[in-house]
């Protein structure tokens, strides 16, 4: 028995380690938002990397996102910027309509030559009619920001965002919108 748990509990922790890839948690006065991402894999074509994420905010609001990406350096490899497109699927709570979209979108990162540990990045996703479900008809996610690698598995920044739903029959609402402050831990 002590033997089979113990092969077990060695199984899952191999298993979380191969997967684990990084967590980023950022804040502001009236929202929280838990990301977790893990690389799925490299070839040819980029880097692939699978993440989902929690927000919530002080008005009982709630926003679930799941989806892939593939990243990798564009132009040459020297020239600090990586681009990666991708798909995510939306799940949110917000002023009491519910919301259900998959959104296709992108995302860029520029790490500045002389700073290498200074970066600044964006990111852009968008559902319309067709794709977005229940009481929305539309879905837009814009972000960006400056991040500052403190140590190779640590990064700080300060960002902004604004997460917004086209209701039907109703004005639009903006889930999220300001400025945050967040770590992304690597592990």
């Amino acid at each position: 028995m002590l033997a089979r748990n113990f092969v077990a509990l060695s199984l899952l922790a191999a298993s979380t380690s191969v997967l684990a890839d990084t967590v980023d948690i950022n804040l502001r006065d009236n929202s929280v938002q838990l990301q977790y991402a893990a690389s799925v894999g490299r070839d040819s074509l980029g880097t692939s990397e699978l993440h989902a994420g929690l927000l919530y905010t002080d008005k009982n609001d709630r926003f679930g996102d799941f989806g892939l990406v593939v990243k990798e350096a564009a132009g040459s490899s020297d020239s600090g910027i990586t681009a990666g497109v991708g798909l995510k699927g939306v799940v949110a709570s917000v002023n009491g309509n519910d919301a259900l979209a998959l959104a296709l979108g992108g995302q860029v990162h520029y790490s500045l030559p002389a700073a290498p540990r200074l970066g600044i990045a964006g990111q852009l996703y968008f559902s319309p009619n067709i794709v977005t479900y229940r009481d929305a008809e539309r879905f837009i996610e814009a972000g960006a920001r400056l991040e500052y690698e403190v140590i190779p598995q640590a990064v700080v920044y300060l960002g902004y965002r604004r997460i917004s739903f086209s209701l039907i029959n109703k004005p639009d609402v903006i889930l999220d919108v300001g400025f945050h402050a967040g770590v992304r831990i690597a592990f």
